[in-house]
């Protein structure tokens, strides 16, 4: 059952879970942003890993929620596959690439949350 007021959705772990995710996807594109020129690579590449090990976390905690209520989504992992896989891949390639799918991936989460969610 859809939540009816912003304490249901506020209460609801699954709703947390990807919330969170968003919110750690925006910082991560920050902090990648921020470590752009080649001198603050080496500094801000463990947190900038860190930050994504945790939006992988709280999505995956997310996936585990629609699970367990029986909503399991086909998109949904399909965007999780998305950023397991693209995302770290295009980093070989071409920061400017990686940032565009980085972005890219955090409209998918907010997608993936507008449908599940409501």
């Amino acid at each position: 059952m859809p939540p009816t007021t912003l304490e249901d959705l506020f209460s609801s772990p699954g709703f947390l879970a990807i919330f969170f995710a968003l919110l750690l996807t925006i910082a991560n594109i920050i902090v990648g942003v921020s470590i752009l020129p080649s001198d603050k690579r080496k500094k801000g590449y463990r947190l900038h890993r860190l930050l994504f090990g945790a939006v992988i976390t709280s999505y995956a905690l997310f996936l585990f929620h629609l699970y367990q209520t029986e909503r399991v989504s086909i998109f949904a992992y399909l965007v999780f596959g998305y950023l397991l896989l693209a995302v770290p891949f295009t980093r070989r390639l071409n920061v400017t690439l990686h940032a565009v799918i980085a972005s890219i991936g955090l409209v998918l989460i907010t997608v993936v949350a507008a449908i599940n969610l409501i």
